[in-house]
């Protein structure tokens, strides 16, 4: 979207007032001149003294001073993408049937139909946020859709405890998932719930997130009328309280009240799933756009030369000889064009592949990207933060296993603070690839790494919550031969700690001088937030 046209320094649009009796003095100065022409009996026009080009030439200037812009693209400098959370509730009562075939598995099937839809826009990440009396990262936020599907899949009623439903606690959680990098497209919390609530906390929930920008769409999941008994676990017999078994019912007040308390939908789903590509399409997505564009303003680009150029062609014309105005019309042309072309140069390319790499690779151009990294990598085989840029890109082509060969080559030769990073994508590498276990100590010798500092903070927290989110993994499937049951080392340490359970520093230097590019640390986490000067590379 373009933006419209602004002026910096309107103000200056008050000189034009004294432009008022200059145009008066010249209008009186042509009758009279057309006067005495005529009372010298020629026929032919008095010649003009081009009073109104110079006149003409003070007007462009006048707006030239008042600084014009347009022509700026809304959410430029922000990564591309749309990060969405979606808020799934697993109480008991998302275990009733009156949904086919509940009504978490109608939220499951509507929830991943939602997330193909958002694959569908390069850049966007999404989480999941599971609840009950409180609220759990089953997935962090991550570019990696295909885990997303995956969590989606093992959600299960009554595995987040305490029980009951509580929506503020759950928007809380909802709330942290998002990290500090904002993305072109929005933020956006889609809610899937019978509505239940047993707190009444959500109201301080959803001013927190509407004071942060976030859009949070509500879908409501029941039989709002007879209601359903609720199961007691994966049977079929009935949850009984005072000897009566327990009824559920959608409730949609406060559902709708959170939707239109941040300008988000609410849709009554009901009993059965729904495509919500559409819905998307034309209300998630841009309701969410337009809230980040609210947020941060366009740049737009000067084009005050453009007027200070028109002022110029005004004064070339009101200056030329009368005689060979035509003889001289082609030099005019090229002279503007000169003009033209030093008022607006074209934008040159650095000529670095590694800046060419990251220019693309921000943009989710992934094939450009790696063409432009191997160019670099070529140029310096050696060069470790060339093979990370690589293997960065292709792990988001979704070649893990070529990523993980290059990962480890560059770990080779990487500075201790690009190692750091490294032992954090081989993590996200292994859980791609199926492998927690290994995933987990990869990330042990990422957090083990020393006192992080600067942008290499984020890249800590990042590990911790993968982590965490590797342990659930491994917790969910019976260890494979030789390999420990919660991922750790074979001397049973999860982490480089000291005697009192405190991480031990490394005295090493943190601080890499040419890090990957913004975005290059792989998907399937959440990326930190600023991460400063070395977030970019050097050439």
């Amino acid at each position: 979207m373009i933006a419209p046209l602004e002026f910096v320094r309107p103000e200056a649009f008050w000189l034009l007032v004294l432009i008022v009796p200059l145009l008066y003095w010249s209008v009186r100065g042509e009758r009279k001149r057309a006067r005495g022409w005529e009372a010298l009996g020629r026929e032919s026009r008095p010649p003009k003294e081009k009073t109104f080009e110079w006149l003409g030439a003070l007007v462009l200037l006048v707006v030239a001073l008042a600084q014009p812009r347009w022509g700026g693209i809304l959410g430029q400098g922000l990564s591309a993408g749309h990060d969405v959370v979606l808020l799934i509730d697993v109480s008991r009562s998302m275990g009733a049937r009156d949904a086919v075939p509940t009504r978490l598995g109608v939220a499951v099937e509507t929830a991943r139909g939602l997330v193909r839809a958002l694959g569908r826009e390069p850049g966007s990440r999404a989480a999941i946020v599971a609840f009950a009396g409180r609220g759990r990262v089953r997935c962090p936020l991550t570019a990696n859709l295909g885990a997303v599907d995956d969590a989606l899949k093992t959600l299960r009623p009554g595995d987040v405890q305490p029980g009951g439903t509580d929506l503020g606690a759950a928007l809380e959680v909802a709330a942290d998932a998002f990290d500090d990098v904002p993305h072109a497209e929005g933020r956006t919390v889609v809610l899937f719930s019978d509505g239940e609530d047993h707190a009444e906390t959500w109201p301080s929930a959803v001013e927190r997130l509407r004071s942060a920008g976030v859009i949070v769409h509500t879908i409501a999941i029941g039989d709002a009328d007879e209601g359903e008994k609720v199961p007691a676990g994966r049977g079929s017999e009935p949850l009984i309280y005072n000897g009566e078994p327990v009824i559920s019912r959608r409730v949609d007040t406060s559902l709708e009240a959170i939707g239109k308390g941040t300008g988000g939908a609410f849709l009554k789903l009901g009993l059965a799933s729904a495509d919500l590509g559409k819905l998307y399409v034309e209300r998630i997505a841009p309701a969410a756009r337009r809230e980040r564009q609210g947020r941060y303003p366009p740049e737009r680009v000067e084009r005050y030369s453009w007027f200070v150029l028109g002022a110029l062609v005004c004064v070339v014309t009101a200056s030329w000889p009368r005689r060979r105005l035509w003889a001289g019309r082609w030099s005019l042309i090229g002279l503007l064009l000169l003009v033209a072309l030093g008022a607006n140069p074209p934008k040159e390319t650095s000529g670095d592949p590694l800046e060419e790499g990251r220019a693309a690779y921000s943009q989710g151009n992934w094939q450009g990207a790696l063409a432009a990294f191997e160019r670099a990598r070529t140029r310096d085989p050696s060069n470790p933060v060339a093979m990370y840029d690589v293997a960065a890109t292709l792990y988001r082509l979704e070649r893990f296993a070529d990523a993980q060969a290059l990962y480890q080559e560059a770990r080779r030769r990487a500075s201790p603070a690009l190692r750091m990073k490294i032992d954090y994508a081989l993590g996200n590498t292994a859980l791609a690839l199926g492998d927690p276990g290994a995933a987990i100590r990869h990330y042990d010798a990422c957090l083990a790494s020393g006192g992080p500092s600067g942008s290499l903070v984020a890249v800590a927290r990042d590990a911790e919550t993968n982590r965490r989110f590797a342990e659930e993994i491994l917790r969910k499937r019976p260890p494979k031969e030789n390999e420990p049951e919660d991922g750790r080392n074979p001397r049973g340490k999860s982490r480089d700690k000291s005697d009192d359970g405190t991480p031990r520093k490394n005295q090493s230097d943190t601080q890499d001088q040419s890090p990957a590019p913004e975005g290059a640390l792989p998907p399937g986490s959440r990326q930190g937030g600023d991460r400063g000067k070395n977030s970019r590379p050097r050439g």
